[in-house]
């Protein structure tokens, strides 16, 4: 793809997290979600350099008073992490602090769909050669000091992950 494309896709993902993903209503923001991460599988091969523009506001949305914005949220990171794979491990640290939080979320639904995203990423992190071991044990050392039995069971689901990994 040209500069000119490049640019326009730029703009158009923009648009996207602006008007959309980042908009107060809440029908926007879900709307928002799907077309980010409709973009990122299209966009296979050039999309890792949106990636910072495109993933910080669905992980905003990870927050959000709306349960199935909550959802879609996991959806599109999801297919975001499917299609870039270890292009996705910067993102980690922010991407497991929020799945942390969605492991206690109150909607089975958003639960489901974080589960989903969490073996993802555990299969991402478990083939990856750019994954800190050292950051991710600070990162894991902080939340376990959290008393919730879901965060502590999402916890502990990662130490046997990494146990397991040679």
């Amino acid at each position: 793809a040209g500069a000119g494309d490049l640019n326009r896709v730029h703009a158009l993902l923009s648009l996207l997290v602006r008007d959309y993903a980042l908009s107060p209503l809440s029908n926007h923001r879900k709307g928002g979600l799907i077309g980010l991460a409709a973009a990122t599988v299209g966009l296979v091969g050039n999309f890792v350099v949106f990636l910072p523009l495109i993933v910080p506001p669905v992980l905003r949305s990870f927050d959000d008073t709306d349960s199935r914005v909550r959802y879609y949220a996991c959806e599109a990171l999801y297919n975001m992490a499917k299609v870039a794979r270890d292009d996705f491990v910067p993102f980690f640290n922010d991407v497991f602090d929020a799945l942390c939080k969605l492991s206690a979320d109150v909607d089975p639904n958003v639960q489901n769909a974080a589960h989903l995203l969490d073996k993802l990423i555990k299969d991402i992190v478990s083939e990856s050669p750019h994954f800190d071991l050292i950051e991710f044990i600070t990162l894991l050392r902080q939340r376990l000091q959290v008393r919730n039995p879901y965060v502590r069971q999402f916890l502990v689901s990662w130490i046997a992950v990494l146990d397991s990994v040679p």
